[in-house]
């Protein structure tokens, strides 16, 4: 299983980050995934929570659209373990 890291980026770095990705992806529930996905990985855990929360919403509930969102679910989740925890779980196994 592929570990999962946060960076560090400022804020004008990251925005600069999330229109690069909207300016390649357009308007689509896999750009939403894909912006969450990044915030997630900058520990903005509320901001991506808060993203994919409105996926529904915005896109309706078809399976892609589900998919999408649990595995944005998923996601957050996933990297908001504390990393010292996240370490020890995988060394104890």
């Amino acid at each position: 299983m592929q570990r999962e890291q946060r960076i560090e980026i400022s804020q004008a770095g990251l925005q600069l980050a999330i229109q690069e990705i909207k300016d390649d992806m357009f308007d689509t529930p896999a750009c939403d995934y894909t912006v969450a996905k990044l915030l997630s990985h900058c520990g903005r855990f509320n901001e991506a929570e808060q993203l994919i929360d409105t996926m529904l919403l915005r896109w309706g509930s078809s399976p892609d659209v589900v998919a999408l969102v649990e595995k944005g679910y998923a996601t957050i989740d996933a990297m908001s373990v504390p990393i010292e925890t996240a370490f020890k779980s995988t060394a104890s196994v």
